[in-house]
């Protein structure tokens, strides 16, 4: 029930697809294992295993080496899920994209309710004392429209069903799928399978 196991030829290929491009990445760039998240920011299950489970994978795994966590959106909720993906990135030109996902999923509240719209977007980057200027013209501008949109293609191409969905890929590019809120034991006993 935990995780499924892919190692096929084709996961050498999607294996691939998830590490390309730069996308958010916290921890080591030489971690031996990749695990890659694909959640939405207004997702009530992806906001639950934040509060409840992120903390405790920094600690084990990534701030120990063993593992680094890419962010990659996959928005379904709407356009105010599109437009917090939009102002994380525009924050992370800033150097802030963590400090930005975290306070999206500490502030969630149920999906479309006006939480996460464009002027709840700039109240937040206010709070996290971003140069506004900068950060209005970024977020505005629709420069990040076609990441949101290759990130969406790219978790329908892995077979992306629910959020959060992770994918925790090895040295030699086998990979391991856990699907939904899953506690932090998994993904330890995952990078363990991987690393072994």
């Amino acid at each position: 029930m935990s995780y499924t196991s892919m190692v096929t030829s084709s996961s050498f290929g999607l294996a691939a697809s998830l590490l390309s491009g730069t996308p958010p990445t916290l921890g080591s760039p030489d971690a031996s294992v990749t695990i890659v998240e694909f959640g939405d920011y207004q997702c009530p299950t992806c906001g639950g295993w934040y509060r409840s489970q992120e903390t405790a994978l920094i600690q084990n795994l990534v701030t120990t080496g063993k593992a680094k966590l890419v962010w990659r959106d996959f928005d379904y909720y709407g356009p105010d899920s599109v437009s917090a993906s939009e102002a994380a990135y525009a924050a992370g030109e800033q150097g802030k994209f963590w400090q930005f996902h975290d306070l999206l999923f500490q502030s969630q509240q149920t999906p479309n309710s006006g939480w996460a719209s464009k002027q709840s977007m700039e109240t937040f980057a206010r709070q996290l004392g971003l140069n506004m200027t900068q950060f209005d013209q970024s977020f505005n501008s629709g420069k990040y429209d076609s990441l949101v949109n290759s990130n969406h293609s790219l978790g329908v191409e892995a077979g992306v069903s629910e959020t959060p969905t992770f994918f925790l890929i090895g040295p030699n590019g086998k990979m391991v799928t856990i699907a939904g809120g899953q506690p932090e034991s998994v993904f330890e006993q995952a990078v363990a399978s991987l690393t072994s």
